[in-house]
């Protein structure tokens, strides 16, 4: 999916995630992502192709334009990831945040080199065995389920990078 689309997509989902689901599903390039969706809402959704894309709603209010920050983790370990606040439409009344590739630059020699795929295991290691998956900014979190999408993993680790 495009970024736009994507961006319109992700909505606002309630603090404590507890009627939705994880979804798995291929684009037309069967292209892979991972999202949870609460009353048709997107709250995650982590899908590739050209990048690796991770779009999260952002727990509490945003800060200023341009880089965000949040953590995901479980109750032994987290994962901080770097991003930036995604624009959407005024109709939406939530905040998202958006981090391309892990944090690597496209002109970065190392962007799918092993510290890459160190920290994408790292990632989908975490994803795997939170329960819950905790989503928390400085102010404020969320909860969302235990992955139960079947092939999730291997489906974003053969994506083609």
């Amino acid at each position: 999916m495009k970024a736009a689309a994507l961006a319109l997509a992700l909505l606002t989902a309630p603090s404590l995630a507890s009627a939705g689901s994880w979804k798995l599903e291929f684009d037309n390039r069967d292209l892979p992502s991972l999202s949870y969706r609460d009353q048709g809402k997107i709250t995650f959704m982590l899908g590739c192709g050209r990048a690796l894309g991770l779009h999260a709603r952002y727990p509490g209010e945003a800060g200023r334009a341009g880089k965000a920050t949040i953590t995901i983790g479980s109750r032994r370990k987290s994962m901080k990831l770097v991003g930036e606040f995604e624009e959407i439409s005024a109709d939406d009344d939530a905040t998202n945040f958006v981090q391309w590739d892990l944090g690597y630059s496209r002109q970065d020699p190392e962007l799918f080199g092993r510290r890459w795929k160190r920290a994408e295991a790292r990632l989908l290691d975490l994803m795997e065995r939170a329960s819950p998956l905790t989503i928390s900014s400085r102010t404020a979190s969320y909860r969302l389920p235990k992955i139960d999408a079947a092939g999730w993993r291997a489906a974003i680790e053969k994506c083609g990078r």
